[in-house]
């Protein structure tokens, strides 16, 4: 009876070891490639479960059909998507030709539920959620910043933030943070474990020919389209890489021990023009974990693994 008693709570462990992490994704899909990229692998991720997809700054409407055009192939039209802020908090929207929306057609609608506003969204699957949620945003954190001042008791029901943004070795500038430097400020002064992928880690993360060789011989259409993807945002230069900038921060949810961190605090600058955005990251005492090392070719394998492989088959459940 014991050993039968000690069998079942070995069992027990090891399924709450393998229970998926519930995160809600925030993306600027559509401008550099690695967000469509990052998408892909959070979807072939089995150790995520996404129970939310939103979207933020400038053309917010095409980054949700982009979105659901992706979610489509991989056959994961279920999870809900939700459509965000246009503009920044304080800056003006942007309005940018985006190569990769030529791959929308007339089809490529999404449902009218993604019209819902992100930040209300976010609120809403925190608060019902019965576990914490991770909150992954590879974007400008417009929305997590919304969300947060609409209901700051979300706080409660975040397990931790792992946001691509920023730059710590040494502080600099870097697009997402200074694009919305008000958001930033707000959830870098929340209180909210945060673990910050930051540029000096995710430079060194580009992929080579080998891989996009791997990628573009794979014979599944999720594959061909991302493949397709980077060929639109390559230009025609077909030596221009694609660097991961976005997708290590998805691979840090997967598997953290791919970057080694430092404890301390994240004070970004608001104030002066000439460095809106830079994130002064000091040691110590604080609620940010900013990555200092990356184990590259390990997660430029997991990466490239994940992509040429077939969608995975996913049993999804009645809501």
């Amino acid at each position: 009876m014991k050993r039968a008693l000690l069998l079942l709570f070995a069992c027990g462990l090891l399924a709450m070891a393998q229970k998926p992490v519930p995160v809600i994704l925030d993306t600027d899909i559509g401008d550099d490639i690695d967000d469509a990229l990052a998408l892909g692998l959070a979807l072939q991720s089995p150790e995520l479960d996404i129970k939310l997809i939103t979207t933020v700054v400038d053309d917010v409407e095409n980054r949700t059909r982009l979105v659901w055009k992706e979610l489509g192939l991989y056959g994961r039209q279920d999870i809900p998507i939700a459509t965000g802020a246009a503009h920044p908090l304080l800056d003006p929207q942007v309005s940018n030709r985006m190569p990769q929306f030529e791959v929308l057609t007339g089809a490529d609608q999404a449902p009218s539920s993604a019209k819902a506003r992100a930040a209300d969204r976010i609120v809403e699957v925190l608060m019902s959620s019965p576990e914490k949620i991770t909150l992954l945003p590879i974007g400008p954190l417009t929305n997590i910043a919304l969300a947060l001042r609409l209901e700051p008791r979300i706080k409660d029901h975040i397990e931790r933030i792992i946001l691509m943004g920023g730059a710590y070795y040494p502080a600099r500038r870097e697009y997402n943070i200074y694009r919305d430097r008000i958001a930033a400020a707000i959830v870098f002064e929340s209180g909210i474990p945060i673990t910050g992928v930051g540029l000096d880690v995710t430079e060194p993360c580009k992929l080579l020919g080998s891989d996009l060789e791997r990628l573009r011989t794979a014979a599944n259409p999720a594959s061909q389209f991302l493949y397709h993807l980077i060929e639109l945002w390559q230009g025609g230069k077909k030596d221009r890489y694609p660097v991961l900038y976005d997708p290590l921060a998805i691979a840090v949810a997967v598997r953290s021990g791919l970057i080694g961190t430092e404890t301390g605090s994240v004070q970004v600058e608001t104030m002066s023009k000439m460095l809106y955005g830079t994130t002064v990251f000091t040691a110590g005492k604080g609620n940010t974990q900013a990555a200092k090392t990356v184990q590259q070719r390990a997660f430029l394998d997991l990466f490239i693994e994940r992509l040429s492989a077939a969608p995975r088959k996913v049993t999804v459940t009645a809501k």
